[in-house]
């Protein structure tokens, strides 16, 4: 079988092609280019080059970053200018990894798509494909990929799903991979050390200044802008205050930040938005949910609305509810489906 593999040039998608290799598959490297460049290699295209002719494989470099730009980051921009917390991953999956550059690998004649992602795909007995979580969870990456549309799945491989992220290492090592000792990525692939406020800046994209208030309507300070802040947000408040507190809302009508202490931001329903389902969902069902990648999956209940939105309970409480980030449900192991923060209640 002909796969097409997406080389970052990191060391998950190396190992992935590596076990895709070893299984017995025909595989062509495929690196895209997201951001726009003055002509010279980008230093993850040069570790792309260098671990393709390691395994030795052909590579195809493909530049998608007109289309990068028109969707994932004007998707990021109009998000913060709108007053939502954005994660530009998760479009970036959908649209583009398994969008355009999974359409150009499949028009190549591939059979399937493969990635260094942690996640699994799997089948039932009637011949339906899944989205489901990792085996080992702390890496577990089905959160991000929760948008990819189910028609999809049958075409995609994640060699990685079995596999911690010390045995993808060690792998990377007894192979001699060029980049099995390059660290992990945690930034946004678009924004130089992680600094989005100045991004946002460059992009024109500035609040006017504010009051910080506590919930009771105390003013405590004042915000350089509301674009600048995020639900749960601690740190680079601005503020030296007696206790713990966090940004509990962004008041755009009113331009004001509201904080308070860590339980005021216990929401125990959400609306949201979109959903994209793998499973024919029941009008009401008990499930479990994400409504953050880093967080455990808690106990809830959702019920369907008109107008595509869905409503969900959490009879235990979730904390630090972002309007504009992604409600994932699971069932166990299995990714029912997902839709986008629109509100607390």
């Amino acid at each position: 079988m002909k796969v097409g593999m997406a080389l970052s040039g990191g060391v998950d998608s190396a190992v992935a092609a590596a076990l895709m290799i070893e299984s017995g598959y025909n595989v062509t490297g495929y690196h895209m280019i997201v951001l726009p460049s003055d002509g010279t290699t980008t230093q993850t295209a040069e570790d792309a080059i260098r671990v393709a002719e390691h395994l030795g494989i052909e590579l195809k470099i493909v530049d998608l970053s007109y289309q990068f730009r028109e969707t994932v980051i004007e998707y990021f921009n109009g998000s913060y200018a709108a007053g939502l917390t954005p994660n530009p991953c998760v479009l970036c999956n959908d649209t583009i990894k398994f969008g355009i550059l999974a359409e150009r690998i499949l028009a190549d004649n591939n059979e399937a798509v493969a990635t260094g992602h942690y996640a699994r795909i799997i089948s039932d007995e009637d011949g339906r494909f899944f989205l489901a979580r990792a085996s080992f969870d702390r890496k577990d990456q089905a959160y991000f990929l929760s948008r990819v549309k189910k028609e999809k799945l049958p075409f995609i491989r994640f060699p990685n799903g079995e596999l911690s992220k010390e045995e993808v290492r060690q792998k990377a090592r007894s192979l001699a991979i060029p980049v099995h000792s390059k660290k992990d990525s945690q930034e946004i692939c678009f924004i130089p050390d992680n600094d989005y406020r100045s991004f946002l800046h460059s992009q024109g994209i500035e609040g006017s200044t504010g009051d910080i208030v506590k919930g009771t309507g105390e003013v405590i300070g004042r915000h350089n802008g509301l674009t600048d802040y995020t639900i749960g947000q601690r740190r680079g408040l601005g503020i030296h205050f007696r206790e713990k507190l966090y940004v509990k809302d962004l008041d755009f009508n009113a331009n004001r930040l509201v904080l308070g202490r860590r339980e005021e931001l216990v929401s125990f329903c959400l609306v949201a938005v979109d959903p994209n389902w793998y499973i024919e969902p029941e009008r009401e069902f008990d499930c479990l949910c994400k409504i953050r990648s880093s967080m455990n999956a808690v106990k809830a209940h959702v019920r369907l609305l008109e107008a595509d939105r869905v409503a969900v309970s959490f009879p235990d409480g979730a904390w630090g509810v972002t309007p504009g980030q992604l409600a994932v449900l699971y069932s166990d192991e299995v990714v029912l489906g997902s839709a986008f923060i629109e509100r607390s209640c």
